[in-house]
């Protein structure tokens, strides 16, 4: 009798997971078919936003070229800059040289 007792114990336990692990997944189910009717909803959306970025990454791989010329340009400019101020440093200290040797 005993036996029995305990065996009926463990088949109501476990018909308390299988219902317990049930309304899990039939409230997963629910979340699944919610996340699905969002996607569903927001999906022109999303359609036209990647139809921007397209348009948008075009103009700037036509732009991009003249934007590296620009930068190159201005590159170039403050080297150059840089060199010139260099040079007349340079052509100072050696003018300073020349003139403390004749003094």
């Amino acid at each position: 009798m005993l036996f029995y007792f305990l065996i009926s114990i463990v088949f109501i336990s476990e018909l308390i997971i299988f219902l317990a692990v049930i309304l899990y997944l039939k409230k997963l189910d629910k979340k699944v078919i919610e996340f699905d009717s969002f996607l569903t909803d927001i999906k022109p959306a999303v359609k036209e936003m990647f139809e921007t970025v397209k348009k948008i990454s075009e103009e700037i791989l036509r732009v991009s070229p003249i934007i590296v010329e620009k930068i190159k340009s201005s590159v170039v400019d403050i080297v150059m800059g840089q060199l010139k101020s260099l040079a007349g440093a340079l052509t100072f200290w050696l003018v300073k040289k020349e003139v403390e040797k004749h003094v």
